[in-house]
């Protein structure tokens, strides 16, 4: 079949292991299901109005943090715009769900829910030495780090 081994590299994947049309990798559209505007004033939200457990993923600086009203959220930076006792209004909100229902979207429009945080506290972690070594080198040079912590508590979860 091939001539010698440079033609076979050539090759794409499937060709060169048969690979079949219907193995393809599972794709994630079935796991989230995304809303068109005109679709979102349809979805029915009373399974999460009437839950009483909550839950929620929102994400700061793209990191996303799953929560239910009352936690307490570490974020490992420190939130510059925020002060303590300030409260947040949290927007960005990819998931909103209960025991047997979820809404998934990217992201969830806000008029649909509201999540308030409050910040707690502006702290630092504790002090962190850790040892930075060279190859073939006998100096130990030794890196202090005190990272900046901003806590959250989730004082607010509900649908509208």
């Amino acid at each position: 079949m091939f001539k010698n081994i440079s033609h076979m590299f050539a090759l794409p994947v499937r060709q060169m292991v048969g690979f079949s049309p219907f193995l393809q990798p599972l794709k994630r559209s079935f796991i989230r299901t995304t809303h068109s505007v005109a679709e979102k004033a349809k979805v029915n939200l009373t399974p999460l109005k009437l839950s009483n457990e909550l839950y929620a993923v929102f994400r700061i600086h793209n990191r996303p943090y799953l929560v239910t009203e009352g936690d307490k959220v570490i974020l490992p930076f420190k939130l510059k715009q925020a002060e303590v006792g300030d409260v947040l209004n949290l927007t960005d909100v990819t998931t909103i769900g209960s025991r047997n229902f979820k809404l998934v979207d990217e992201p969830i429009d806000p008029s649909l829910y509201t999540i308030k945080a409050t910040v707690l506290e502006k702290t630092k972690r504790p002090l962190r030495v850790r040892e930075v070594t060279k190859r073939r080198n006998r100096k130990v040079r030794h890196a202090v780090n005190k990272a900046d912590l901003t806590i959250l508590r989730i004082s607010e979860l509900k649908v509208n």
